[in-house]
Protein backbone atom coordinates (compact mmCIF):
# COMPACT_ATOMS: atom_id res chain seq x y z
CA UNK A 1 0.00 0.00 0.00
CA UNK A 2 2.99 2.54 0.78
CA UNK A 3 3.87 2.21 -2.95
CA UNK A 4 0.12 2.96 -4.16
CA UNK A 5 0.29 6.19 -1.76
CA UNK A 6 3.80 7.39 -3.16
CA UNK A 7 2.25 6.67 -7.09
CA UNK A 8 -0.79 8.59 -5.49
CA UNK A 9 1.23 11.34 -3.97
CA UNK A 10 2.29 12.17 -7.48
CA UNK A 11 -0.58 13.74 -9.07
CA UNK A 12 -1.24 15.99 -5.91
CA UNK A 13 -1.51 19.47 -7.11
CA UNK A 14 1.90 20.73 -6.62
CA UNK A 15 2.24 24.79 -6.35
CA UNK A 16 4.42 27.88 -5.41
CA UNK A 17 3.78 30.38 -2.32
CA UNK A 18 1.64 32.44 -3.57
CA UNK A 19 -1.29 33.15 -6.30
CA UNK A 20 -3.27 29.78 -6.61
CA UNK A 21 -1.30 28.31 -10.57
CA UNK A 22 -2.77 25.51 -12.02
CA UNK A 23 -2.59 21.84 -11.24
CA UNK A 24 0.35 20.17 -12.34
CA UNK A 25 2.38 16.60 -11.74
CA UNK A 26 5.41 17.44 -10.29
CA UNK A 27 8.31 17.66 -12.54
CA UNK A 28 11.51 14.80 -12.34
CA UNK A 29 14.52 17.59 -11.41
CA UNK A 30 16.81 15.43 -11.35
CA UNK A 31 16.26 14.42 -14.98
CA UNK A 32 15.71 17.83 -15.86
CA UNK A 33 19.55 18.94 -14.39
CA UNK A 34 21.37 15.91 -15.93
CA UNK A 35 19.17 16.77 -19.56
CA UNK A 36 20.67 20.18 -18.89
CA UNK A 37 24.44 19.93 -18.57
CA UNK A 38 24.57 16.80 -20.33
CA UNK A 39 25.58 18.77 -23.41
CA UNK A 40 27.98 20.95 -21.74
CA UNK A 41 29.78 18.12 -20.82
CA UNK A 42 29.74 16.31 -24.09
CA UNK A 43 31.12 19.47 -25.37
CA UNK A 44 33.98 19.72 -22.41
CA UNK A 45 34.78 16.02 -23.26
CA UNK A 46 37.01 17.15 -25.88
CA UNK A 47 38.83 19.39 -23.69
CA UNK A 48 38.98 17.18 -21.22
CA UNK A 49 40.94 14.48 -23.19
CA UNK A 50 43.13 18.06 -24.43
CA UNK A 51 43.75 18.44 -20.85
CA UNK A 52 45.00 15.01 -19.91
CA UNK A 53 46.83 14.75 -23.27
CA UNK A 54 48.94 18.08 -21.79
CA UNK A 55 49.43 16.75 -18.49
CA UNK A 56 50.94 13.22 -19.63
CA UNK A 57 52.91 15.39 -22.01
CA UNK A 58 53.82 17.87 -18.67
CA UNK A 59 54.94 14.99 -16.46
CA UNK A 60 56.95 13.41 -19.38
CA UNK A 61 58.83 16.87 -19.78
CA UNK A 62 59.08 17.25 -15.90
CA UNK A 63 60.77 13.95 -16.14
CA UNK A 64 63.45 14.75 -19.14
CA UNK A 65 63.79 17.67 -16.91
CA UNK A 66 64.85 16.13 -14.08
CA UNK A 67 66.89 13.69 -15.28
CA UNK A 68 68.72 16.71 -17.27
CA UNK A 69 69.31 18.31 -14.32
CA UNK A 70 70.39 15.37 -11.76
CA UNK A 71 73.06 14.80 -14.83
CA UNK A 72 74.51 18.18 -15.18
CA UNK A 73 74.04 18.19 -10.86
CA UNK A 74 76.34 14.86 -10.84
CA UNK A 75 78.70 16.56 -13.84
CA UNK A 76 79.18 19.42 -11.69
CA UNK A 77 79.91 17.37 -8.47
CA UNK A 78 82.44 15.11 -10.79
CA UNK A 79 84.30 17.84 -11.81
CA UNK A 80 84.29 19.76 -8.47
CA UNK A 81 85.58 16.76 -6.77
CA UNK A 82 88.80 16.50 -9.36
CA UNK A 83 89.15 20.38 -8.80
CA UNK A 84 89.21 19.70 -4.99
CA UNK A 85 92.06 17.63 -5.50
CA UNK A 86 93.97 19.39 -7.77
CA UNK A 87 93.35 22.42 -5.45
CA UNK A 88 94.01 20.33 -2.08
CA UNK A 89 97.67 19.76 -3.89
CA UNK A 90 98.35 22.85 -5.11
CA UNK A 91 97.84 24.46 -1.77
CA UNK A 92 100.09 21.73 0.12
CA UNK A 93 102.66 22.61 -2.01
CA UNK A 94 102.48 26.46 -1.07
CA UNK A 95 102.25 25.51 2.23
CA UNK A 96 105.39 23.47 1.58
CA UNK A 97 107.20 26.67 0.16
CA UNK A 98 106.25 28.95 2.80
CA UNK A 99 107.77 26.57 5.40
CA UNK A 100 110.70 25.82 2.99
CA UNK A 101 111.22 30.04 2.95
CA UNK A 102 110.46 30.21 6.72
CA UNK A 103 112.68 27.67 7.61
CA UNK A 104 115.64 28.97 4.91
CA UNK A 105 114.69 32.46 6.95
CA UNK A 106 115.19 31.03 10.91
CA UNK A 107 118.53 28.75 9.36
CA UNK A 108 119.90 31.92 7.94
CA UNK A 109 119.04 34.17 11.16
CA UNK A 110 120.83 31.48 12.78
CA UNK A 111 124.06 31.36 10.93
CA UNK A 112 124.34 35.21 11.04
CA UNK A 113 123.85 34.65 14.94
CA UNK A 114 126.37 31.94 14.43
CA UNK A 115 128.83 34.18 13.24
CA UNK A 116 128.62 36.55 15.06
CA UNK A 117 129.18 34.62 17.99
CA UNK A 118 132.18 33.12 16.50
CA UNK A 119 133.55 36.56 15.57
CA UNK A 120 132.76 36.84 19.19
CA UNK A 121 134.76 33.87 20.29
CA UNK A 122 137.55 34.58 18.52
CA UNK A 123 138.22 37.71 19.87
CA UNK A 124 137.83 36.99 23.38
CA UNK A 125 139.83 33.79 22.92
CA UNK A 126 143.55 35.78 22.79
CA UNK A 127 142.53 37.25 25.78
CA UNK A 128 141.50 34.62 27.83
CA UNK A 129 144.11 32.30 26.79
CA UNK A 130 146.69 35.22 28.07
CA UNK A 131 144.74 35.05 31.39
CA UNK A 132 144.93 31.12 31.37
CA UNK A 133 148.76 31.56 30.68
CA UNK A 134 149.29 34.09 33.48
CA UNK A 135 147.72 31.82 35.73
CA UNK A 136 149.42 29.35 35.37
CA UNK A 137 153.12 30.89 35.40
CA UNK A 138 151.76 32.63 38.63
CA UNK A 139 150.70 28.68 40.00
CA UNK A 140 154.35 27.51 38.71
CA UNK A 141 155.63 30.27 40.53
CA UNK A 142 154.62 29.39 44.21
CA UNK A 143 156.36 27.31 45.95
Amino acid sequence: MALLREFAGRFRPAGVPGAAAPVGVPADLQAAREAEVEPVFAALAETTSLCADLWTEAETDARETIQQAQERSASILATARSRAVAERADALARARNRRSAESQAVLAEARRAAEVIGARAAARIPGLVERVIGRIRELGARP
